[in-house]
């Protein structure tokens, strides 16, 4: 390990262990990387491995032997911020543990379910000469095998698409004709994908296999020798984009980009060339990679990445770029925090954390200056610190291949969260220079809406519970079936004021079937860190305490699990009234009576608007 990557002195000695280990997998993860040794001590280093994150479970099923796929997991989780506990499944059952009851996926269920088949598990394979009728109905065959399985999954699930075979009986016509494999298995993958219910996500098999060269990812010779179909210089990448995809579920993929300026979003500095000597723009090839990495930052943001600047730089002078360079994709008004000053670069990461009220770990950080880069990672080792090739032309790959942004499914929240963080940051900004803070919140004219759970905004209310949250019970993650099951009562909030419909940003799940005859139960409560400062908790606590009063509860019970991270709703806690019962994190109000007066709570300013 080098100098410049250590952790500080002071770490104990299995964090700096995990540096160690997870310093041989940069971000993004190199093509031919050897990691099968590394992956194997860290698997078998469970001291190390405690200073990873939060600890999972992770079942996997196969069709072939997992036994070298599972350390390597180890380490791609360790590398995504989890302890992952690897269960493998039993070699070839992949249906026959999903129809066991008595399987442990039932009876001790993981927090995430790896499925990884490959085109050998298709099971309706067209003839070879198959009309387009008989091969629209295998693919249709293959939907309703896998659909019949998902219905019984009792947790999130990552699978692995099916990849395409080595070999084209058909040749050139095999991807095209309707009794071609490859043909057959790319059309049953668009299927499933078109059927994937929330609790669901994909990785791309033949984007895998298409990036590390098809040579390099079969293995005919492991595959008859001991069931490994994958060749060894794949396995790294196969974790990895498991272990991102599962991160996205679990609601630990990153959210912010931060940028520096001078030769990353442009070549050249600013402050030492002017607007017109930077490369920017068609009139170079440099100056056109530069403007193809902008145009990638900016299609983040349109699915919801928030975009923020680090930079060492004069302010005013960094935001000409911006404001008068005609070749600018990224706007000023696109950039959630602006930070330029001539401050070290972990300060001011600090500091955007801080901005928008989100972890480091949530962080991700592009600087052409590999010095730079090292201190970041010497100091804040929860950033993800993208190691820039020297062309600017591959920036934009070297970004998209750490899967630093996985995405378990597109919502219409996701789609507006960046223009809501950047809402957000001017609000902010605004209360942090009013005397008169009930004046501002009754000036913003916010209206909050409550929405029972609907099939159009499940996905979104199943994120929000999903993520390790600043405000959020306990690290309880709900399925789909979960939320529709039998005494289940979802309380969706959705915020809109005269700047921004800001989408569903609180959930309450209250469980009828745990209550008593005298007490209601929340499972759990989750609040975004968007809506912070906006008294919304208030709101969302009246309506519970309705719900309470309409079911003829007159106490309310809950389970507050600390994470590090929620102390915020343990202080919320006291004020609305819950006091702990001494056993298993369990908080009691012994009454559902609502406020007197503003004398209690600070008043909200938000009209309620309810179904």
């Amino acid at each position: 390990m080098s100098e410049d990557t250590v952790l500080k002195p002071d770490a104990p000695a299995p964090a700096h262990r995990l540096r160690a280990f997870l310093d041989a997998a940069p971000f993004p993860l190199p093509p031919n990387a050897d990691l099968d040794r590394v992956a194997k001590r860290l698997a078998r280093d469970t001291d190390a491995l405690d200073c990873a994150g939060p600890a999972i479970t992770v079942q996997v099923l196969s069709s072939f032997l997992t036994d070298y796929l599972a350390d390597h997991l180890v380490f791609m989780f360790a590398r995504r911020g989890f302890k992952a506990t690897i269960r493998q499944g039993d070699y070839g059952a992949i249906a026959t543990a999903i129809f066991d009851n008595a399987h442990p996926l039932f009876t001790d269920p993981p927090d995430v379910i790896l499925i990884a088949p490959t085109f050998r598990d298709l099971l309706h394979t067209p003839a070879l000469n198959a009309d387009p009728a008989t091969a629209d109905h295998a693919v249709e065959q293959e939907v309703t095998f896998w659909k019949s399985l998902w219905a019984r999954l009792p947790a999130p699930l990552v699978q692995l698409s099916f990849d395409t075979p080595p070999t084209r009986a058909l040749g050139e016509l095999d991807g095209v004709t309707p009794g071609g494999v490859t043909h057959h298995a790319r059309r049953v993958n668009l299927a499933l994908g078109a059927h994937m219910p929330s609790n669901v996500t994909f990785v791309d098999a033949e984007l895998l296999s298409r990036e590390m060269g098809v040579a390099h990812w079969h293995d005919a010779h492991m595959y008859h020798l001991c069931k490994q179909p994958f060749s060894l210089s794949a396995l790294p990448h196969v974790a990895d984009a498991l272990a991102a995809a599962a991160s996205g579920l679990l609601g630990k993929s990153r959210r912010v980009l931060v940028m520096d300026l001078d030769n990353t979003l442009w070549g050249g500095i600013v402050g030492d060339d002017g607007l017109e000597g930077l490369e920017l723009g068609p009139e170079t090839a440099e100056g056109e990679a530069f403007t193809a990495f902008q145009t990638y930052a900016s299609q983040l943001r349109s699915r919801g990445v928030i975009l923020a600047v680090c930079s060492k730089n004069d302010p005013e002078i960094a935001r000409q770029a911006f404001r008068k360079h005609p070749a600018m994709v990224i706007k000023e008004s696109d950039i959630a925090s602006f930070v330029a000053n001539f401050n070290d670069k972990p300060s001011n990461l600090r500091r955007i954390a801080e901005d928008l009220n989100i972890g480091l770990d949530a962080l991700v950080f592009v600087d052409d200056n590999p010095v730079e880069r090292a201190l970041v990672r010497r100091e804040l080792p929860e950033v993800l610190c993208v190691e820039l090739p020297e062309n600017p032309a591959l920036y934009a790959q070297a970004l998209d291949a750490c899967r630093a942004f996985a995405l378990a499914h597109l919502t219409g929240d996701d789609l507006h969260r960046a223009q809501s963080y950047e809402a957000r940051a001017k609000t902010q900004q605004a209360l942090a220079s009013t005397s008169d803070m009930d004046g501002f919140l009754a000036s913003l004219d916010a209206k909050a809406y409550i929405e029972p759970l609907s099939p159009q905004n499940q996905d979104r209310i199943q994120q929000l519970l999903a993520k390790t949250n600043q405000f959020k019970l306990n690290p309880n993650v709900m399925t789909g079936d979960d939320l529709t099951a039998q005494g289940i009562d979802v309380i969706a909030l959705r915020l809109v004021d005269r700047m921004q419909d800001y989408g569903i940003v609180s959930v309450a799940v209250i469980n009828q079937a745990h209550a008593t005859k005298d007490t209601m139960v929340i499972e759990n409560w989750v609040m975004s860190c968007r809506v912070f400062s906006r008294r919304l908790e208030y709101v969302m606590f009246e309506e519970i305490l309705t719900r309470a009063q309409q079911g003829g509860f007159s106490k309310l019970a809950l389970t507050y699990t600390p994470s590090g991270r929620n102390g915020l709703v343990g202080e919320l806690l006291d004020k609305f009234g819950f006091n702990p019962t001494g056993s298993d994190d369990t908080f009691v109000r012994s009454h559902v009576a609502l406020p007197d007066g503003e004398d209690t709570w600070p008043p909200h300013h938000m009209r309620v608007v309810r179904p």
